[in-house]
């Protein structure tokens, strides 16, 4: 009798112990069922591209050179960029930037070329997770993906691609509201300057000459800066290629004789400065006669983390400088500055200072000509 109940007791404690193995092993069960999270998802890119990207991507590479800092605008900083075109990387060293993200500087420019092609071992071995490249780069996208190494194509042709694209971004960078943000701060530049197109009809336009370098290569009419000077109400000049729309080309100073602008703009896309214009400092041209010279009214083009000449997430600051330079009057109520510390606040989570504003609108490089506020 002992025995039997010895064996019933053992069993029991046996049967107990299984059972709560079992238990275990469901409670186990559950919490990584309850844990796991998707690993992937899935991006629609401009080209009309499915592309699995990681939920949280971690290092990423940029080919497009303002697109590192919509990435940084979008992002809240600079933290996952991985790897940045080598164009990017020049327009940091020297700039405002500088003094605003040190992380920046160190980012790797090694793994993208000049021409936009990539480095793919390199991007590899620095453990990049995601790409973000040109609409046309569809060739280094396949090979990207066909290595494990998801690559999202974006473009900026036009106003609603450049949206979509912030949003694409959004997307991948898990700041889809952000991106909303940005495309909501941008309708109502747009709006705000549209509105006064009425007005804008009734008065002179005058004629701008956007010169990209000190070799008289200009800035065509089928971009966005095209469009804002327009929007803006001026008349940009354009000559040859880029009458038949093309981004840009060149002109000769016989053909600037002729227009004799009313202003002339400098990008940032190279390092004249308007008194190499008032005092001709670039041999072989002579600047003194025209109307914008003589009236002082040659400006370089702002820069904040980007040049604000090319499309990127600061082009409605852009189109307001523009707005308010070529059309002071009709755009009297546009406080350049104001905005441009309320934008950096709310997207850049930065305070500008007024020596921040300085270096952002080219104040020094600038001393010489007509006050634009």
């Amino acid at each position: 009798m002992k025995k039997n109940v010895k064996k019933w007791v053992v069993g029991c404690l046996a049967a107990l112990v299984f059972m709560s193995g079992v238990s275990g092993c469901g409670h186990n069960n559950g919490q990584m069922n309850n844990s796991s999270q998707p690993k992937s998802k899935t991006i629609v890119d401009i080209a009309g591209d499915s592309v699995q990207v990681p939920m949280k991507v971690k290092k990423i590479a940029v080919t497009p050179l303002p697109w590192a800092s919509v990435v940084y605008a979008l992002d809240g900083g600079s933290e996952r960029l991985g790897a940045i075109h080598p164009g990017a990387k020049s327009a940091y060293k020297g700039h405002f930037l500088e003094k605003m993200d040190k992380h920046f500087g160190q980012i790797n420019s090694k793994n993208i070329n000049q021409d936009f092609t990539v480095n793919m071992e390199g991007l590899a071995s620095e453990k990049i997770d995601s790409v973000i490249m040109w609409k046309h780069q569809e060739k280094d996208a396949k090979k990207l993906r066909q290595i494990g190494i998801p690559a999202v194509r974006i473009y900026n042709d036009t106003v609603e691609n450049l949206k979509k694209s912030f949003l694409i971004v959004g997307r991948l960078l898990g700041k889809e509201e952000r991106a909303k943000q940005v495309n909501s701060y941008y309708d109502k530049a747009y709006e705000q300057i549209m509105k006064s197109q009425n007005e804008i009809q009734k008065v002179y336009k005058p004629k701008v000459l956007f010169l990209r370098n000190k070799k008289l290569g200009f800035q065509g009419n089928d971009n966005f800066i095209g469009e804002a000077i327009k929007m803006g109400g001026g008349n940009l000049i354009v000559t040859g290629a880029g009458q038949k729309g093309v981004n840009s080309g060149n002109i000769t100073m016989e053909e600037i004789y002729k227009e004799d602008p009313d202003i002339i703009l400098l990008s940032n896309f190279d390092t004249f400065v308007p008194n190499d214009i008032y005092y001709n400092q670039i041999p072989g041209q002579d600047w003194s006669s025209l109307k914008a010279v003589k009236n002082k009214k040659v400006y370089k083009v702002p820069m904040g983390i980007y040049l604000w000449d090319a499309p990127g997430v600061e082009t409605p600051l852009m189109m307001k400088w523009l707005a308010h330079l070529l059309q002071p009057y009709i755009f009297q109520n546009i406080d350049i500055k104001e905005d441009t510390k309320e934008f950096f606040k709310e997207f850049m989570n930065y305070n500008l200072s007024e020596e921040d504003l300085k270096v952002i609108f080219a104040d020094e490089a600038n001393k010489e000509s007509v006050p634009v506020n």
